[in-house]
């Protein structure tokens, strides 16, 4: 078993959405990793995305895992990464790089679906 990962807002959209969820992406990495993170920015995407009627399924689910804080440290984690992307000419969502940030801060792996942008990020370590 692996010691830790934190999980990208794609890979709980995929688990929310897929009708067999014994063996999604999400699933999958709670068998693997002895400790799940989710970074806060995660968790806000997915309440500000979410139908009112599946509030209670998404605190449910957060209640599981510890959420991780956007503080100082990963702002200033946030602005090396966005700088960059920027220099290389290869912006993505702020959103996915405030994820990033704080999954590098903290020394853990990305679990995502969403390869195609993060994989611009140097020193992220992509599930």
């Amino acid at each position: 078993m692996e010691d830790a990962v934190s999980i990208d807002s794609s890979v709980f959209i995929e688990h929310f959405r897929a009708k067999d969820k014994t063996d999604t992406k999400l699933k999958r990495c709670v068998r693997t990793y002895r400790n799940v993170y989710v970074s806060a920015v995660v968790k806000y995407e997915i309440l500000c995305g979410s139908k009112d009627a599946d509030g209670q399924y998404w605190q449910d689910t957060f209640d599981s895992y510890t959420v991780l804080p956007f503080d100082d440290d990963t702002v200033e984690t946030a602005r090396r990464i966005y700088q960059q992307l920027k220099r290389n000419s290869c912006l993505i969502d702020t959103g996915d790089i405030l994820i990033a940030a704080t999954a590098m801060l903290n020394g853990l792996p990305l679990a995502t679906s969403n390869y195609k942008h993060f994989e611009r990020i140097d020193g992220l370590e992509i599930i």
